[in-house]
């Protein structure tokens, strides 16, 4: 793993703030100008060059303002999030591998976009550095129209896990092994800090030619050590309207009840199971439709399950459900798959979240012996994340601030890293002389 995995002093820079750069000590002025003065405090803390602030690459088509180092490749892909697009470092010829920015719009208008890129910001710092997890470069605010927004600068990945699934290309049980042992390696670290993704599917795994899988997309992603819960409401205030609906587990379909890590896992299964079948096990026109697909696979729940979920929509169900087909196997679904891949199909598909296999337990599975490295399953060093300062973000000038604060944090770290990095080449090169 990498050397930050062994460096104290960045565990107690991750968790940790001087207090004199904290966000809590900004006034805050709900307006325009602000967020303008803000941004110009953020390029002098980040000592950019006057060079690098006011030469610019502008790619019209997607409306990117980028520094000069960078030239635009071609446009990703469009949504409402925003735009993706890649681009080459002209200062690092050397460097074969392009780079996917992302372009967040309207981020500083609307508040739920930003507290997801606030989120997806803190989870994907506070995960650096895991080989199964997308890693995070440079990060930039733009205020000029119409370019204006956040800038992400990430590893360019060249497919998700989706488009390797639905290809023409022969999955081998060995690849299967290996791909979904990536899966499980990354999710263990999340896990392991306390934070569930919320939004495990194959759109959001990326995959490199090599075969090397990496979980991005953190947007949706939520911490759950209850010692950074404020109440026990808060803990139940977590929404249920998460994770794309075929990957749903029938919990947050069903219950009113908090969830937990199982969530993830039942994600896990899906995608196994879509290893095999090429096409999504469950697929649901809408929410009650989605428990009837599942229903035809799995068979009704028991009263009991039913009655745990604690919600009039679970027992209205129970009764609409009674008389319904009987469970599938799952060797009739999957005869060409092995036995081992079967039985770990159905131990992270089970309607009631406590008999679900754990990330550990999934590990520790004999269809994943053949692959499995005890080196590759870290667990995060940094001990549970920290989300109590969501609850100090109730408003848009905050929200607005914070942003604003962590990418110029992000940046100053940066900076840091490159300075000593270049110092540690210098002394090096210093000894090599003294060799000669």
């Amino acid at each position: 793993m990498p050397n930050i995995l062994n460096n104290n002093d960045d565990i107690v820079n991750r968790q940790q703030r001087v207090n004199k750069s904290d966000w809590k000590y900004y006034r805050y002025k709900p307006s325009s100008d602000r967020i303008k003065g803000l941004l110009n405090l953020q390029m002098d803390k980040t000592h950019l060059s006057q060079r690098e602030s006011e030469s610019r690459t502008v790619y019209e088509s997607a409306k990117f303002s980028l520094p000069s180092r960078y030239e635009v490749i071609q446009t990703l892909g469009k949504g409402s999030y925003g735009t993706v697009c890649s681009v080459k470092d002209r200062l690092n010829p050397q460097n074969q591998y392009p780079i996917a920015v992302k372009k967040i719009t309207n981020i500083f208008y609307r508040e739920i976009l930003l507290k997801r890129a606030i989120r997806e910001l803190k989870f994907m710092i506070f995960f650096k550095g895991h080989k199964n997890i997308v890693n995070l470069l440079d990060l930039e605010i733009v205020s000029d129209k119409p370019y204006d927004g956040l800038y992400c600068y990430q590893e360019l990945i060249d497919y998700d896990l989706a488009k390797v699934i639905h290809s023409s290309v022969q999955l081998s049980d060995f690849h299967i092994k290996h791909l979904f042992y990536q899966i499980l390696c990354g999710l263990k670290y999340i896990h392991s800090a306390e934070v569930i993704h919320r939004d495990l599917k194959p759109g959001n795994i990326l995959c490199t030619l090599n075969g090397c899988l990496k979980i991005c997309d953190f947007g949706l992603a939520r911490g759950l050590a209850p010692q950074f819960f404020t109440s026990k409401d808060n803990y139940h205030d977590i929404t249920n309207y998460v994770a794309t609906r075929w990957y749903r587990a029938p919990e947050l379909i069903l219950s009113e009840k908090a969830y937990d890590k199982s969530i993830d896992m039942w994600s896990t299964g899906c995608i196994l199971a879509e290893f095999y079948a090429r096409k999504p096990l469950f697929m649901g026109k809408d929410s009650m439709h989605q428990v009837h697909e599942i229903v035809k696979v799995l068979g009704a729940p028991s009263k009991e399950i039913l009655v745990d979920y604690g919600s009039l929509k679970a027992w209205n169900t129970y009764h609409n459900l009674s008389g319904s087909s009987p469970t599938v196997s799952w060797q009739e679904l999957y005869p060409f798959a092995a036995i081992e891949a079967l039985d770990l199909i159905d131990n992270l598909l089970k309607w009631h979240p406590k008999k679900r296999f754990t990330v550990e337990q999934a590990l520790e599975h004999p269809f994943l012996g053949a692959v499995r490295n005890l080196d590759d399953e870290p667990v995060c060093p940094w001990g549970p994340f920290d989300f109590s300062y969501e609850y100090q973000l109730h408003s848009m000038p905050r929200l607005r601030e914070f942003l604003i604060h962590e990418v110029s944090m992000f940046r100053e770290e940066r900076l840091r890293r490159n300075i000593t990095k270049s110092k540690a080449v210098g002394d090096i090169k210093i000894v090599g002389d003294l060799q000669l």
